[in-house]
């Protein structure tokens, strides 16, 4: 259960830093662009392990339905806070 949360958590947080990216790629900020550049391939590391260590297709398909949710939850976020901002 704790790898499927961490699973979770991490793929919110990356999908809400990727969003952060590409709204400094569209500002031009170059600084922020790097940044992002560089701390994304990081915020996939508490759960790469997870990933790669999977040994059968139902817990693939289960790993992969999490991230979906880490995911989804992250651009709801994204999307409230835009919404917000209007």
């Amino acid at each position: 259960m704790k790898k499927y949360i961490i699973i979770c958590i991490s793929t919110f947080i990356i999908e809400i830093a990727s969003t952060f990216y590409i709204t400094s790629v569209a500002d031009k900020n170059y600084s922020g662009m790097l940044f992002f550049a560089f701390i994304g391939p990081f915020l996939g590391l508490p759960f790469v392990g997870y990933m790669i260590e999977s040994k059968n297709w139902n817990e693939r398909f289960k790993m992969a339905i999490i991230s979906g949710l880490g995911y989804l939850l992250g651009a709801i976020v994204v999307i409230s806070f835009l919404e917000l901002k209007k």
